[in-house]
């Protein structure tokens, strides 16, 4: 699926005259006057079903072919195209938008709305009296039936997954079984249509596959926070093959984690060929000496929110990267649990006299979290990371503005 990176990729290909209409993507001279929004509104629905792109600032010619640059205004498009979405479909299809300013004019050029193939399609056109159903055909969009609208039920009923299940399967393929000095992080991503294909591609765009893995490991070392936290996936990584269709990115040289005592020094994620990845983490917290007790006494549970957060930011963030450079732009199951934290105190509060004593411990052993989002969003793996670990933060420092994740932090 062709998306232009920038106006000079739009001109150069419309020049050549590469450019047709299909069933994965539109060209348009301008998006439509305000009282025909229901026609952006059908174009995105029915790319959804599929997946697609519709490109706007460029015209067909007198043989109906797209050979002429059209160049729009961008101000305030970008927002209209959001709006129009928002508010003319049901349920609301996930989309990106990205503009393509010409150099000589940053005010003009060309905008183009990705579509991912939606899992939750077909999505329903509600604004006017339109109430339909639309899909693609070879050369535009089209109504779809009774029985195509029962088939595309069908199938996102098939493409549900059992999120609870895959964090489940998380925790059981732990390298490393359940200890008392630590609390454990673990995480999946699973695409909605997995393919083998993903990773090849992925190879194929990055120039080989040792550039594909310096590309993912860039993606995991640049995730927030920057504060120094070990283990983490930040400045040297290891890389290992596991079979035909695994390998593992992770901090430690070894190939074999036989040894419990080393689990509180690994971070790993582990990624299919078939675009599935998953995450550990040995040290989400760790029984620590209160040195300042005297004498001391046993050790203290501590949780270490700045670790659990900047580790899931960047394993979400390269596995991000992969679908990215992979091609792969629908939807994205992920989870991200905690094991072990009972009893557990934040870290938060290291540096104080008798830290822990006028507090309550964390008082559950899980914090289970699972989503289904578009591939697109784990570029914003920060985002996606505040969300899902907002709840435990808030009961483990007792604010409910703590961000370790804001640049202020």
């Amino acid at each position: 699926m062709w998306m232009p990176q920038d106006a000079s990729e739009v001109e150069e290909v419309i020049g050549r005259g590469d450019l047709e209409e299909t069933s994965s993507f539109d060209g348009k001279a301008n998006l439509p006057t305000p009282k025909r929004n229901a026609d952006l509104a059908i174009d995105v629905a029915a790319m959804s079903t599929e997946g697609g792109v519709l490109l706007y600032g460029v015209a067909e010619d007198e043989n109906k072919r797209l050979t002429l640059l059209e160049p729009i205004e961008l101000a305030g498009v970008g927002d209209r195209i959001g709006q129009i979405v928002a508010t003319s479909i049901t349920e609301v299809p996930y989309i990106e938008v990205r503009e393509h300013p010409l150099p000589e004019d940053s005010s003009k050029g060309y905008v183009s709305v990705l579509v991912p193939q939606s899992a939750r399609a077909p999505h329903q056109v509600s604004v006017g009296d339109d109430r339909r159903f639309y899909g693609r055909g070879a050369k535009g969009n089209r109504r779809l039936n009774e029985g195509e609208i029962a088939r595309l039920y069908q199938r996102r009923s098939a493409w549900e997954q059992d999120r609870d299940a895959l964090l489940g399967e998380a925790v059981q393929q732990a390298p490393y079984g359940p200890q008392n000095n630590y609390a454990y992080l673990h995480g999946f991503a699973r695409p909605v249509m997995p393919s083998q294909a993903i990773w090849d591609r992925a190879i194929a765009s990055a120039g080989g596959q040792q550039e594909l893995q310096n590309l993912l490991a860039d993606a995991a070392s640049a995730a927030r926070p920057s504060d120094g936290y070990s283990p983490n996936l930040r400045p040297l990584v290891w890389w290992n093959r596991q079979g035909a269709d695994e390998w593992r990115m992770s901090s430690s040289h070894n190939e074999v984690f036989d040894d419990s005592d080393d689990a509180g020094y690994l971070v790993a994620v582990r990624m299919n060929v078939d675009g599935r990845g998953h995450l550990f983490c040995g040290r989400a917290a760790e029984r620590i000496v209160d040195s300042n007790r005297i004498p001391p006494r046993d050790p203290t549970l501590v949780i270490f929110e700045t670790l659990i957060a900047g580790n899931s930011a960047a394993f979400l963030a390269a596995m991000g990267r992969l679908y990215e450079v992979g091609g792969y732009q629908g939807h994205v199951d992920i989870g991200l649990i905690l094991t072990g934290l009972r009893g557990g105190f934040s870290s938060t509060r290291l540096g104080r006299p008798f830290p822990f004593d006028d507090v309550e411990p964390y008082n559950a052993d899980t914090y289970p979290r699972t989503e289904r989002v578009s591939a697109g969003e784990l570029s914003q793996s920060e985002e996606v990371v505040r969300r899902m670990l907002r709840h435990l933060f808030e009961a483990t420092t007792g604010r409910d503005d703590f961000d370790v994740l804001s640049l202020e932090s």
